[in-house]
């Protein structure tokens, strides 16, 4: 299994840097142009795609539950707003925004539908939910954590399925990235999706 707290220091690699870098931007496609939206960045990881865009928001809030992995937030950026926590089991009262993006979380998550859940409830009514992860696949983008026991990617009609009935209006998802990981000097090809539901 990953050990986030102990990746932390040593995260920003230049793989992550790039793909971070096109997921920001396809994440930007999806902020609808206006003043005094909020947003929370699930999963901020050490800020790579949330610190890119920060000018998107009026207030930008950055949550995880490693504490090292807010720490190095905050290096980056000492007047951010962070929050270290787990809120799939402990949502702060009156929590609420506009926008909510994750990228490369949601499939760590066990129960998916609890997590759409939490997401609508913390989203004013019209937000919008942005999650990046990775399309379905054999487990190979997890060759390396042969314990890892979340998802294997997600299926389009089914996330979408499991979106609409936690009460989103609109759901859309669409693939737009495509790499490969390579372990064991083997070229493991993965691609990831962006998912826009709006509540």
């Amino acid at each position: 299994m990953e050990n986030f707290d102990t990746m932390a220091k040593n995260f920003d690699i230049t793989r992550r840097i790039d793909r971070a870098k096109i997921i920001a931007d396809k994440i930007r496609e999806h902020i609808k142009p206006g003043a005094n939206k909020s947003a929370l960045e699930f999963g901020c990881g050490t800020g790579l795609v949330g610190l890119q865009l920060l000018e998107g928001f009026n207030t930008l809030l950055f949550v995880d539950s490693s504490p090292e992995m807010i720490k190095q937030v905050e290096q980056k950026l000492p007047s951010a707003t962070t929050l270290c926590g787990d809120l799939m089991t402990n949502t702060p009262q009156n929590l609420k925004v506009d926008y909510i993006f994750s990228s490369l979380v949601l499939h760590h998550i066990k129960d998916t539908k609890n997590a759409l859940s939490q997401f609508y409830n913390i989203l004013n009514t019209g937000g919008h939910l942005l999650i990046v992860d990775i399309n379905e696949e054999d487990g190979s983008f997890h060759a390396k954590y042969p314990d890892f026991d979340g998802h294997n990617g997600f299926n389009h009609e089914k996330l979408t399925q499991l979106a609409l009935n936690a009460g989103f209006k609109t759901v859309a998802i669409e693939t737009f990235f495509q790499d490969t990981k390579i372990f064991k000097g083997k070229k493991n090809p993965y691609s990831l999706f962006i998912l826009d539901a709006v509540k």
